[in-house]
């Protein structure tokens, strides 16, 4: 492999996304981030998103790119008790993660990687077993696409796996989100967008799925009422 650097990470893409994710991504870049030459983005980047595509968009290239990725990131990595690592690729910014990788706690918007050291699990999952709450608290976001740029936002609904909220801009559908709300923390990917008026006001209802997700607390409920 003549280029190191990570064609799915230059593509802000998971390494199990879709080619229709891979397209999107790849005609996001080059038009709506404007990395064409002709837009204004340097010829040597464009350069590299291109080479990048035509490995990841054609499904022979892609299989013997993957087994030669996987060979270089699993290449000496065995620990002291002759276990190997289990190699794992964070979601948001496509960085190897070794066994047992600690959770982070960063602003949204810092490149660091949002991966627990072990999967968020519930202490009583009956607590969580509301498959949508209605929910209007505010939450900040970032994409792979711009990191150091933080939006805001409202939430609409939220469930364990996954939330709706309304944002200012339209958002490309399998892109992925760094996202910090009232009592979690999480990195997820775009499923869906629909434009929406509000009193004359135009946004955009944005549906996520949670790739990984911090529970600021593993007990009690998203509901809270009132008498």
């Amino acid at each position: 492999m003549k280029n190191r650097r990570n064609y799915y990470r230059i593509l802000h893409v998971q390494p199990d996304a879709p080619a229709e994710v891979i397209r999107a991504s790849y005609r996001t870049l080059m038009r709506e981030m404007k990395k064409h030459p002709d837009l204004g983005g340097s010829s040597s980047e464009a350069s590299l998103l291109n080479e990048a595509y035509a490995v990841l968009d054609n499904p022979a290239a892609r299989a013997l790119y993957d087994k030669v990725l996987s060979a270089v990131y699993t290449k000496g990595a065995v620990s002291k008790d002759k276990r190997p690592l289990t190699t794992v690729l964070c979601p948001f910014c496509g960085k190897t993660l070794a066994r047992e990788p600690q959770a982070v706690k960063q602003a949204v918007g810092d490149d660091t990687c949002l991966q627990p050291r072990k999967p968020a699990r519930l202490k009583n999952e009956c607590q969580r077993a509301l498959p949508r709450v209605k929910r209007a608290d505010r939450i900040s976001y970032c994409s792979a696409l711009s990191p150091e740029q933080a939006q805001q936002g409202r939430m609409v609904d939220f469930s364990p796996k996954g939330l709706r909220f309304l944002s200012s801009e339209r958002l490309a559908r399998g892109s992925m989100l760094k996202i910090r709300g009232p009592f979690f923390d999480a990195s997820a990917q775009v499923n869906n967008v629909r434009q929406k008026e509000i009193e004359g006001r135009t946004f955009f209802e944005v549906g996520v799925t949670f790739v990984e997700i911090n529970f600021q607390q593993l007990s009690g409920t998203f509901l809270s009422t009132s008498a």
